[in-house]
């Protein structure tokens, strides 16, 4: 416990250091130039711009394998179902106001449990394929033309679950345990902004989409999008649990741009010295 104290200390004594060196070199920069170009000098740090460039890419990818689209898709579903009687319309309505707010609240709390013991990585990669899974078997269950209600409950219920306790979640929590904390407020800002921005256009862009393709190829995209966003995770993405904020910015201020190979940077890096 001692130990663990005596870490913590060090670690925030670090951070202290490296901001105020930081505040000194841009006040320097800025003095001597008479611009703010030196401001934004410090954005173009590798422990700056690489974990601003994995959250927001990861942000965006969301507008295509998130809730927003599955829903709608979900809705086109469940329509036709009930026009040709395959749905049964207080199964529907059960099913949206009840079992699946349910099952998102549920998740929610599990992942605030999980993320005290479960590795970020893990979460990431098992929700995205999970989640990837459930919803290439529905494009495909509805591409059949069989609809069985029970079966695409069922996924559809599993990728509301996998989805919520790992891609949802995670999509906050990465702003506040790689973004270095000089541009926390600002960059977690500018991501939130441009994704809600963005986001506006979606239905507009998707429905020529969904009528050109079809809701199970719309499915099909979204279940793709899942599992190339978590082959984006694992490559990119470090793992943070039990690590420092030092740690993390240290990591990325390391050459390597891919967390699989950081180990032989490491020792590239430790030949050299």
């Amino acid at each position: 416990m001692l130990h663990v104290s005596f870490q913590a200390e060090r670690d925030v004594e670090e951070l202290l250091k490296r901001l105020e060196d930081e505040k000194r070199a841009v006040a320097n920069e800025m003095g001597s130039s008479g611009t703010y170009w030196g401001k934004w000098k410090q954005y173009l740090k590798p422990h700056v711009y690489k974990p601003f460039i994995i959250i927001h890419i990861f942000s965006l990818m969301q507008l295509v394998c998130g809730f927003f689209l599955f829903e709608l898709c979900v809705r086109e579903i469940m329509l036709g179902g009930e026009r040709d009687g395959s749905w049964d319309l207080n199964l529907v309505l059960i099913f949206y106001t009840k079992i699946k707010l349910t099952v998102k609240f549920v998740f929610f709390i599990a992942s605030c449990v999980i993320l005290l013991w479960v590795e970020r990585r893990i979460i990431c990669l098992s929700s995205g394929v999970c989640s990837g899974i459930a919803a290439v078997l529905i494009g495909t269950i509805v591409y059949m033309q069989k609809i069985h209600t029970s079966l695409i409950i069922g996924l559809i219920l599993l990728y509301v679950a996998f989805n919520t306790y790992g891609f949802v979640m995670m999509s906050q929590t990465m702003i506040g345990e790689i973004l270095p904390s000089n541009i926390r407020c600002v960059g977690g800002a500018y991501i939130f902004t441009t994704f809600h921005i963005i986001r506006l256009f979606v239905p507009e862009y998707f429905s020529s989409v969904f009528t050109a393709v079809g809701v199970h190829s719309l499915m099909w995209i979204i279940g793709v999008s899942l599992l190339l966003c978590s082959l984006f995770l694992y490559l990119m993405l470090p793992e943070t649990k039990g690590r420092s904020l030092v740690q993390i910015e240290e990591y990325f201020l390391q050459p390597n741009v891919l967390w699989p190979t950081r180990k032989k940077c490491q020792n590239i890096r430790n030949t050299n010295v």
